[in-house]
């Protein structure tokens, strides 16, 4: 928006009801404009509070401080002063400066992506939180949070471990949905297309990015799956949604296309059924930590199938 002074006019309430509308409007079309609105709100906090600039007149001293963040110090050598000492006030506000072109620092991200087909890599945030990547996910994530969120993005498959702080909602941002947390645990699951959260303790909301009024609100052993627009909430048994992390498994008359699905996740193979009927037979098993060669002899034995595992790929057919 170009009337910055609106924007802090917003703030203090002091707008009627027709240019309300108007900025509401305008914070509501990106996630950007509202980035932009928490900055200048910031900036005129952080003079306002100051001993230096504590009678702060609207027209004059906002343009001031303006010129100074946007690295246009046009002033008068009468001002200079001035302007040098709500440099230093912007300093102790944000922590960081740089007065060569007056630009305030933004925070530095951290990139991180597992490539260790066979290990978990886990990473310990700012405040304490962790996250367990699985083999290929991405996580990109604030050095340092803000003030007021912990957010991060992710895609790929990790478990979070989520220090609570009532005061900082934390939040993960996949290609399609939003997480929203205080403190929890939670298994996500994300593609460009999908989106896949299971709860093992807390409370989790997830909402569709691209309409956040779409949302469900899990508690433990239950799961929202996001394909597309379509949301939708499943009661499960969230011990096997992280097993590709503890190598638990309790499978109770589970069918053979879930089993293989979740063993996927851990073991990284492809795989298919001869036959579409060999997809629903059933297997009750328990597994914790054992190799994939001797899971399949214990499913070979239990569902009375064949499997084959050559180059990766894992074939399913009858026991002829």
């Amino acid at each position: 928006m170009d009337n910055q002074y609106r924007l802090i006019k917003y703030h203090q309430k002091k707008l009627n009801e027709s240019e309300n509308r108007e900025v509401e409007k305008w914070l509501a079309e990106s996630e950007s404009n509202e980035k932009e609105y928490e900055q200048y709100v910031s900036l005129w906090l952080a003079a306002k509070q100051s001993k230096v600039l504590h009678n702060l007149n609207m027209d004059h001293d906002w343009n001031l401080i303006l010129r100074i963040a946007n690295g246009k110090p046009k002033l008068l050598n009468k001002a200079i002063t001035y302007a040098l000492r709500i440099a230093a006030i912007l300093v102790i506000a944000f922590g960081v400066y740089w007065f060569s072109d007056y630009t305030i620092f933004k925070p530095e991200y951290q990139y991180v992506k597992n490539e260790w087909k066979n290990k978990v890599k886990t990473i310990t945030l700012d405040d304490g939180s962790t996250v367990s990547l699985n083999y290929m996910a991405s996580l990109h994530y604030p050095k340092h949070f803000s003030r007021k969120e912990r957010k991060i993005k992710l895609q790929g498959n990790a478990f979070f471990n989520v220090a609570r702080n009532e005061a900082k909602p934390f939040r993960v941002e996949t290609p399609i949905s939003m997480v929203q947390v205080l403190g929890t645990s939670f298994d996500v699951d994300a593609s460009v297309n999908k989106s896949m959260v299971t709860v093992t303790s807390g409370k989790v909301k997830v909402s569709n990015k691209a309409d956040q009024n779409s949302f469900v609100e899990l508690l433990p052993n239950e799961q929202a799956i996001q394909n597309g627009n379509s949301l939708q909430k499943n009661t499960v048994s969230a011990q096997n949604f992280i097993g590709w992390k503890t190598g638990k498994y309790l499978f109770k008359n589970e069918s053979l296309l879930q089993v293989m699905t979740l063993l996927e996740r851990r073991f990284h193979f492809s795989f298919h059924f001869a036959d579409r009927e060999l997809k629903l037979r059933e297997l009750t098993a328990e597994f914790n930590g054992e190799n994939l060669n001797d899971i399949i002899e214990i499913i070979q034995l239990s569902c009375q199938v064949r499997i084959n595992l050559e180059s990766n790929n894992l074939t399913i057919s009858k026991n002829e």
